[in-house]
């Protein structure tokens, strides 16, 4: 075992040895507090598997702020150790807990699931989904608290990662091998909460095969549970993530609804009441009992006197010959961070890395009910996000999404509770049962379009304009619903536009536009316009408008622009290759479609023109290009490729290929730190992502760089973005789209 420890603590006792770590209580020298150290196995530090596992816990959890969730103070890494310094919690894991208790009383076990969730909301919220949650890493304070701890397995949310967990709690879609989701957490936490109330896990089995079975297949055995608490454990438990709430913090709505209404207003207060008496005795019994008259954790050194969170003091550790000065920072930010290496140290800094594009996850949910009241029952899906950098479009995002349903479903209480139909739902004895289904029609790094099915089972309101479809797209970047002045060109909302995207449309409908016959008008053919209506409205399409992955999509109610009722409902799809030139720039940007030329063809000495698909006809690789960049060649040694240009941005994209294939991922990525550093750069963020490698960091003169590469047995491609940082906000979603969209061609061969 290694004798290295992190400098400037003193160790107290061990609080636990794993498989791969010890955790030991130490003491911060200069300010007397406590901090939980976790060391990775001296065995472990040559296995760069386990060494990258270990840098993974500290790099996605340090972007997780939250007070569910043990505080990360400071990775550090040197030649002769790796250490996590954490906050260190006065109590005890939920799996001691259980041991002694066995079974938990309804509401401290809803007091602790609760907690879980909440911790679980804020890692999703920062885009980390967790991956291994059981009792075991579940710490429940003397104070009335749950903390979530060890992210040894978590993953980006959506991204896969390691295949292992607690084959216990494993999500049906963790045993097929899926990628993490928000949704996965959520079944593993119902899972334990299940073990909480009954004393036993809901699946048990002597094999791993016959376990996969039973979380795949099997219902989920509800007979122990109270019956007020079935309905939760099913939807948390559901075989399909999609049926799961979305998000934990959605699911802690539901479950405060349901604890309300079986145990009172102050289960909770009486739930962690109970807890904590049990958590203060078992943690008498160990070293955490110290924290009952010491600090928590290490002062902060150097930091403002806002600081939250404390680091590693300044001391002198050896590594590659050099002394170097370990400065604990403050976690500043709810992002995912790189890290800095200096003279052999390595040093998590968190307030000034570029992150990687944070993944956003959609899922469908399903709101059912019955209001008694009235009477009517409902089953509306909607979808809900998950993930993604900021919150606040995050709920904009939710917002627009949930808004079809919600105005769907307040229609038909109305109309319920409508004196004038009172006595034929009276007479006709019957609760109208109201049903949306939701299906996604395209998604992008920028945008989401939706259609929403709405059907009603009733004979009083049987009229056909109860059922119907709608669409709802949104920009993923702010949160907001598109309307049809960001969808079109503003030339194209005036009569005459109108009358050029009915001339589109017309040909992809089954009889075309009917002809109205009116008192005031007879004989004139109906138009997607909507001033052509009374009351009349502006130059908008009659129609609700979504985007699928070919074409834009026209829900057309026949009846809403002027034709007879027989006429119905039809869905007309028009292709992009006939109606991009009539949508913004923008906004073909966003569907990642190829928008046709209306410039003349320029003269062959120009530079090449730039479009929204760049293809090197030399190495065959594609990438996405964002619109208004200036193109130029680029010629790297045995070469070739191409730079774009925003001058307005001073960004730079530049794609290439070379001939100097045969190199593993592992070796590409080297040479681009060492190229960088070479050059005065400093590296940020370096990931082997298998099959191809990323890189970020700083250029000599502070501008951001971002490089992806790939590398084969004949060839090789790579992109690259350098642009200020200032512009940075600008320049996220078109980095992001264009890294996700490249493709490197056959790189078996040399070209």
């Amino acid at each position: 075992m290694s004798d290295w420890r992190v400098p400037g603590f003193t160790e107290v006792d061990v609080l636990g040895v794993g498989g791969f770590g010890r955790v030991v209580l130490a003491k911060h020298q200069e300010s007397g507090r406590m901090a939980a150290i976790k060391y990775l196995l001296a065995e472990h530090l040559a296995d760069p598997d386990i060494a990258a596992g270990f840098r993974r816990e500290a790099w996605l959890l340090s972007g997780v702020r939250s007070p569910h969730v043990v505080q990360l103070f400071d990775f550090i890494e040197t030649p002769q150790g790796a250490a996590l310094v954490m906050e260190a919690v006065p109590g005890v894991s939920l799996r001691a807990l259980l041991a002694a208790e066995n079974v938990l009383a309804p509401e401290s076990a809803l007091a602790v699931l609760k907690g879980s969730l909440l911790g679980l909301a804020d890692a999703h919220a920062a885009g980390v989904v967790h991956r291994d949650y059981k009792p075991g890493n579940v710490l429940v304070s003397r104070e009335g608290q749950s903390k979530l701890v060890d992210f040894g397995l978590a993953t980006l949310d959506g991204r896969n990662g390691l295949t292992a967990g607690s084959p216990s709690y494993l999500a049906p879609e963790q045993w097929a091998g899926q990628p993490g989701q928000p949704a996965t957490d959520v079944y593993a936490a119902t899972c334990v909460f299940y073990q909480c109330i009954t004393g036993h896990q809901p699946f048990e089995a002597t094999t791993a095969d016959e376990l996969r079975s039973l979380h795949q297949m099997a219902p989920v055995p509800l007979d122990g549970v109270p019956e007020k608490l079935r309905p939760l454990i099913a939807r948390g438990m559901a075989k399909d993530p999609a049926w799961r709430p979305s998000t934990a913090d959605a699911f802690v709505s539901e479950l405060e609804t349901i604890a309300r209404m079986a145990y009172g207003k102050d289960w909770e207060k009486r739930g962690w009441k109970r807890l904590a008496v049990a958590s203060a005795a078992l943690t008498a019994l160990t070293p955490l009992a110290l924290l009952a008259t010491a600090g928590t954790a290490a002062a902060p050194i150097g930091a403002g006197a806002g600081a939250v969170a404390a680091g590693v003091p300044t001391a002198t550790g050896t590594g590659a010959g050099a002394t170097a000065v370990i400065v604990g920072k403050a976690v500043a930010v709810l992002v995912v961070v790189g890290a800095l290496v200096t003279g052999g140290i390595l040093v998590f800094n968190r307030q000034d890395d570029p992150p990687p594009p944070a993944a956003l996850t959609v899922a469908i949910q399903t709101d059912s009910g019955r209001d008694q009241a009235l009477p009517i029952t409902y089953d509306l899906q909607y979808p809900q996000v998950s993930g993604g950098p900021d919150a606040a479009v995050r709920k904009r995002v939710n917002d627009a999404l949930r808004a079809p349903v919600d105005k769907r479903l307040k229609a038909i209480r109305d109309a319920r509770a409508n004196p004038g139909w009172q006595p034929q739902f009276a007479e006709a004895g019957e609760t109208p049962a109201a049903r949306s289904t939701a299906r996604i029609l395209v998604q992008t790094p920028t945008l989401l379009s939706v259609r929403y099915d709405h059907d009603l089972d009733s004979n009083v309101l049987s009229h056909t304009t109860w059922r119907f479809p709608e669409t709802v797209t949104v920009d993923l970047a702010t949160g907001n619903p598109l309307g049809p002045q960001d969808m079109f060109r503003p030339e194209i909302l005036t009569a005459a536009g109108m009358k050029t995207l009915t001339e589109r449309i017309e040909p992809h409908t089954r009889n075309g536009f009917c002809r109205i016959v009116s008192v005031d008008d007879e004989g004139r053919t109906a138009t997607i316009d909507a001033a052509d209506r009374v009351p009349a409205r502006d130059h908008v399409p009659g129609a609700s408008v979504g985007f699928t992955k070919t074409g834009a999509e026209f829900e057309i109610l026949w009846y809403d622009l002027g034709c007879d009722m027989a006429s119905g409902k039809e869905t007309a799809t028009v292709p992009y290759a006939e109606i991009a030139d009539l949508l913004r720039p923008k906004l073909v940007t966003m569907l990642g479609v190829t928008a046709p030329s209306s410039a003349p063809t320029p003269p062959a000495s120009s530079s090449p023109a730039v479009s929204n698909t760049y293809t090197n006809p030399r190495f065959g690789f594609t990438t996405r290009v964002p619109q208004g960049y200036t193109a130029a060649p680029y010629s790297p040694d045995n070469g070739d490729g191409m730079t774009f240009t925003d001058t307005s941005l001073d960004a730079t994209l530049t794609v290439w290929g070379t001939n100097s294939g045969g190199r593993t991922t592992a070796a590409a990525l080297a040479d681009a730190a060492a190229a960088a550093e070479a050059n005065g750069g400093r590296v940020t963020y370096r990931k082997d992502e298998g099959g191809h490698y990323s890189i970020s960091g700083y250029q000599s003169d502070g501008k951001i760089f971002y490089e992806r590469g790939f590398s084969g047995a004949g060839s090789t491609a790579s992109l690259r973005w350098v642009y200020p940082r200032e512009h940075k906000a600008e320049l996220d979603t078109p980095v992001s789209t264009t890294v996700e969209a490249f493709r490197p061609g056959d790189l078996s061969q040399p070209h």
